[in-house]
């Protein structure tokens, strides 16, 4: 084997290890964005008024299909009345007290939260669920 041919061997074999390694990187980087929700929903059953309602989290490439999916869940858990408190790109979050209840949303789970406990307006909330895409 010459010189010339040697370093056309290890060249090639560049090439196709930067090939390979950008045709993994391609489809790592594919099958992470196209699972990646970029909505969220929350839906909660509004049949009875209590602290600990049936509810659904749902998520999807849009809005409306997070909230479709929102709903179903929430139906699913044994939901009679559901209904979508809230959409969100980031953070969502609900809270109740059997009295009432509250939304938040927000770049981050602790504001969402926070946003939801103030909306609710009463000593006896609790967060009910909260979610972050």
């Amino acid at each position: 084997m010459t010189k010339r041919d040697s370093k056309q061997m290890c060249t090639r074999a560049r090439t196709t290890a930067a090939l390979s390694l950008l045709a993994f990187g391609g489809l790592l980087f594919a099958s992470v964005s196209a699972s990646a929700d970029s909505w969220g929903a929350i839906s909660i059953d509004f049949k009875t008024a209590q602290t600990d309602p049936y509810f659904g989290v749902g998520g999807g490439s849009s809005e409306d299909e997070a909230i479709t999916n929102a709903q179903k869940f929430c139906v699913e858990a044994g939901g009679a009345e559901c209904k979508t408190v809230v959409s969100y790109q980031q953070c969502g979050a609900y809270a109740a007290s059997g009295k009432g209840g509250g939304w938040g949303k927000s770049s981050t789970q602790k504001t969402a939260e926070a946003q939801a406990m103030a909306g609710c307006n009463d000593d006896a909330c609790k967060i009910v669920t909260s979610d972050c895409n």
